[in-house]
This record gives structure tokens, C-alpha cells and sequence, in this order.
């Protein structure tokens, strides 16, 4: 029985370390998987526009804008694991940058925008995979 005992305080001390070290390697990426769920937010919020037909330029101006300051935000947040990362989010950044100057002014042209920024964010997804 005493065996039994010291086993079973073994195995919860060893849970316990494994969950605490399980935690702490979670949270250290924590910051680059915030930075694509805000981009990945901003981009469904320009789809649910694209949805609705709501097209308008002070609509999707803001998105836009919030891409490309989310969006300089990629190098930094994986610089630790890709170092060479900073080249293809600056063309993530000029690219939204331009198009929240340039807002679409009309659903045809909010695809066009939003296949040129999900093409460049496959081609980083592709590339860094």
C-alpha cells in the first residue's frame, strides 16, 4: 500500500511539473498567434462587407488600415523563429497600407483587394509552413 501511495504521489508531481512546463511554452507564443488572430479578424470582418454588399470606402478604409498596423507587427512577433520573415510582412504592410489609402469604392473592386491580400497571405503561409 505504501508503494501504491508513493507511485501515485509521484505521478502527480510529475502531472504537475508537465502542465506548468506545458503552460509556459504555450504562452510563449502567445504574441504570434494574437497578431494573425487580429489579421485574420480584420480580413473576415472585409468578407462580411464583401457579404452584405456594403462596400463603402470608410468601411473598408478601416480594415485596411488596421491590416497594415496589425501587419507590422508580423516581423517582430516571429523573429525569434524566422528571422528572414521581415521582407515578405513588409509586403504584407505595403500592400494594406495601399489599399487603406486607396479604399475600393466598390465590391468588384473590394475582391480584387481582398484577393491580392489573401494571396499574399497564402504565399506567407506557404513559404514559412
Amino acid at each position: 500500500m505504501r508503494m501504491l501511495l508513493i507511485l501515485l504521489a509521484g505521478m502527480l508531481v510529475g502531472a504537475l511539473i508537465a502542465f506548468s512546463a506545458a503552460n509556459a511554452l504555450h504562452q510563449r507564443s502567445a504574441w504570434p498567434r494574437g497578431v494573425m488572430n487580429v489579421l485574420q479578424h480584420h480580413l473576415g470582418e472585409l468578407r462580411s462587407l464583401q457579404r452584405r454588399n456594403d462596400c463603402t470606402p470608410a468601411r473598408t478604409a478601416l480594415h485596411f488600415q488596421r491590416l497594415a498596423q496589425t501587419g507590422a507587427d508580423i516581423g517582430p512577433a516571429f523573429a525569434d523563429e524566422k528571422p528572414d520573415f521581415h521582407d515578405q510582412a513588409r509586403r504584407f504592410v505595403d500592400a494594406s497600407s495601399r489599399l487603406g489609402a486607396e479604399a475600393p469604392t466598390s465590391c468588384q473592386a473590394l475582391d480584387e483587394a481582398l484577393r491580392q491580400t489573401g494571396d499574399a497571405c497564402e504565399s506567407c503561409h506557404l513559404r514559412y509552413r
